[in-house]
């Protein structure tokens, strides 16, 4: 018997599968041929779904804290009677702001989101909003465009030029790649810009390594030569745009020899990617999700939004610029699902919560963290510890004991989504809706979260608040469906579904901005206190390239997604090395006295953690990689190394604009690695 699935991963891709089970259990997942993005192939981390409903290692039964840090099992009501009780009396005490919840995307499906209509139920909370990846990025195109839109993943084969820009495909969005294979099959060239190596390197007709942080410059600086060569479509200046003129007296100052000495991009390929732009069009921009991490993050997005639509490129086959696609949520009814009009929310940033909670008044008395493990995932890793270690009544649902749950008073079991009956889709990237069938019941004791919530609220009073089954929920929140004809049976149907998205964004001239056009100067943007145009803002701590002799430099800190883990939804869990592999160039290798497969290391005024080297060249000279989502049993992360600064658009994090020493270290000196 196969039955319908799909990845719940935070992930562009949101791949189609069908599950095959016999005497049951799950036997095989076959990726689904029909699927238009998964076209019969999953990446790793969707080829791990029955190891990791398997795994020994899974929690399946509720956990309760004992004195001496460990936990014992406990029955689901006596768990749930006390969750309820400190409630309770945290409402009682000092309001629904007392009560904190801390969520994020890891898992991404549809019904996810009924435990904010628990904490919207009690009047409201405390909650974590904004962004660790993208909001900065959203803002920029929201005053550019009106909003982030993309265009159809087929329609790249339009375009004469591909520009991936900050973006590895093959990491974080491999089902692109077939599509930009299609495009330079029948002719297109490929533009690759990245501080770092990436898979379609190789082929690129031009690839451009700029210092970290510092693409807003690039990007302006070809914007400069398109202009002063009239390499610009006038008539899209003239009809569908505002504010060109004033964004051209900003590119008087930008000169192109400043733009290679900040950018370490020297002229002549500014030039060449300024051609690509102004002769070479179509150009399809494919933006990543990094160059927005920085101080200045959001207007590196701004200024490669009016290269490409200055240039033309906006509104046409084969171009546009892609970072997400925001136009699905218009499709789905938020409220109807989750109630938050009717709460009264005390927000948070997502990357600055652990400060709030340390200041916060009222104090928080209870805290929920689901779908995410920020003890790994939010930068400045030090402060969260102690902010968590101050709240008196933690909670955690999830399916692993991680870092995050380690800390809680309970650790709730939730489902894996081959147990769950559900609905996926991208914000990211392509207009397709799947359906998930539960394949198999629950493991052990574990429960859907909307089933915990729905206990919870029982207890509380407030049952009636969140009843329902997930027919009853998804029905609502697909109301918009019917203005399109389709409902929830079309879907379960046919199983995945193409809601109707313009192909080609903005082909008809139309913004969503204030004034109907392409804004060039965003009056939006001023009221929120940023630049009316786009402006390059450095860095704040992404160091130039070294210029004294011999080792102890500070290099840019790059801390990315991985390859084979899905954030700190870990490919190794629970037995991840005690150590982290640390990506080095041969420039650093050399400055710094570092051999591929020997030991380091990596430092800031934050903290420090050893690693293991590998030397990898094609990149920036003077950066240093490592992968997001590891920690190891003594409590270190990733983000140990990472400063909890925001972005200078949007409630985004900072975490890029980063900086570290690193040094060699004999194996010996680790600790734990010379009492072998």
């Amino acid at each position: 018997m196969k039955i319908k699935s799909a990845c719940p991963l935070d992930c562009w891709d949101t791949c189609s599968f069908h599950v095959e089970v016999a005497d049951g259990r799950v036997s095989k997942v076959h990726p689904d041929k029909a699927h238009p993005i998964t076209q019969g192939f999953l990446c790793a981390r969707g080829r791990r779904m029955i190891e990791r409903r398997d795994s020994p290692h899974r929690l399946l039964h509720p956990l309760r804290r004992l004195p001496d840090g460990g936990f014992e099992q406990v029955r689901w009501d006596d768990a749930l009677d006390e969750i309820a009780a400190r409630i309770r009396d945290a409402l009682e005490r000092h309001g629904h702001h007392s009560i904190l919840h801390v969520y994020d995307w890891g898992s991404g499906t549809l019904l996810k989101s009924m435990a904010q209509r628990f904490f919207y139920a009690l009047g409201g909370c405390t909650e974590t909003v904004g962004s660790l990846c993208w909001d900065a990025g959203l803002a920029a195109q929201r005053y550019d465009f009106g909003f982030a839109a993309s265009h159809d993943p087929a329609d790249l084969v339009h375009a004469r030029r591909i520009v991936v820009w900050g973006r590895n495909l093959a990491t974080t969005n491999v089902h692109m790649t077939p599509f930009v294979k299609r495009a330079l099959a029948v002719g297109a060239k490929l533009v690759v810009i990245s501080p770092l190596p990436t898979d379609l390197d190789g082929r690129a007709t031009l690839r451009l390594a700029p210092r970290p942080g510092t693409d807003a410059a690039l990007a302006l600086a070809a914007l400069r030569i398109c202009r002063d060569e009239g390499s610009l479509d006038f008539t899209f200046l003239r009809e569908r745009s505002v504010g060109w003129d004033e964004l051209s007296r900003v590119l008087d100052d930008v000169d192109v020899a400043w733009a290679a000495q900040e950018t370490a991009v020297p002229q002549d390929q500014i030039r060449a990617l300024a051609a690509v732009y102004g002769q070479g069009g179509p150009v399809a921009t494919l933006l990543g999700l990094g160059m927005q991490r920085y101080s200045g993050g959001g207007q590196s997005i701004r200024a490669i939004d009016a290269l490409a639509a200055a240039t033309g490129q906006i509104g046409i086959p084969g171009g546009g610029v892609q970072y997400a696609q925001r136009a699905m949520t218009r499709f789905f009814d938020d409220d109807a699902l989750t109630g938050r009009s009717s709460a009264n929310v005390r927000e948070w940033p997502r990357g600055e919560h652990a400060e709030r909670i340390l200041a916060a008044d009222p104090p928080i008395e209870v805290m929920f963290v689901t779908r995410t493990n920020p003890l790994t995932q939010v930068p400045d890793s030090a402060t969260v510890r102690r902010a968590y270690a101050q709240v008196p009544f933690k909670v955690v649902i999830d399916q692993w004991l991680t870092p995050t749950a380690q800390m809680a008073d309970y650790v709730l079991p939730c489902t894996h989504v081959l147990e769950e009956k559900d609905i996926v889709f991208s914000t990211q990237w392509h207009p397709y809706v799947t359906w998930i069938e539960p394949a198999l019941p629950p493991r052990g004791e574990a429960r859907p979260e909307w089933a915990i919530f729905q206990a919870l609220a029982d207890r509380l009073g407030l049952g009636p608040r969140m009843a329902g089954d997930p027919d009853t929920w998804l029905e609502a929140a697909l109301r918009p469906w019917r203005d399109v004809g389709l409902s929830l049976d079309t879907l379960r149907r046919e199983g995945t579904i193409r809601l109707p998205l313009p192909e080609i964004p903005w082909q008809d001239g139309r913004f969503a901005t204030p004034s109907g056009r392409f804004e060039f100067a965003s009056d939006l943007a001023e009221k929120a206190g940023a630049p009316r145009t786009a402006r390059y803002l450095p860095p704040l701590r992404v160091p130039p390239a070294p210029t004294e002799e011999g080792g102890g430099a500070r290099y840019a800190l790059l801390t990315v997604h991985p390859r084979l883990s899905e954030n700190s939804q870990h490919k190794d869990f629970p037995n991840l090395p005690s150590w982290p592999t640390v990506e080095v160039t041969p420039e650093v290798a050399q400055r710094e006295g570092l051999q591929d497969g020997g030991w380091c290391e990596v430092s800031n005024e934050r903290g420090r953690l050893f690693a293991r080297i590998r030397v990898r060249g094609g990149a920036y000279p003077w950066v240093v990689k490592l992968e997001q989502g590891w920690w190891n049993e003594a409590g270190c992360t990733i983000n140990d190394l990472t400063f909890a600064g925001h972005a200078d658009l949007g409630v985004q994090t900072a975490q890029y604009d980063a900086w570290c020493e690193i040094r060699p270290v004999a194996e010996a000196n680790i600790p734990g690695r010379g009492m072998r």
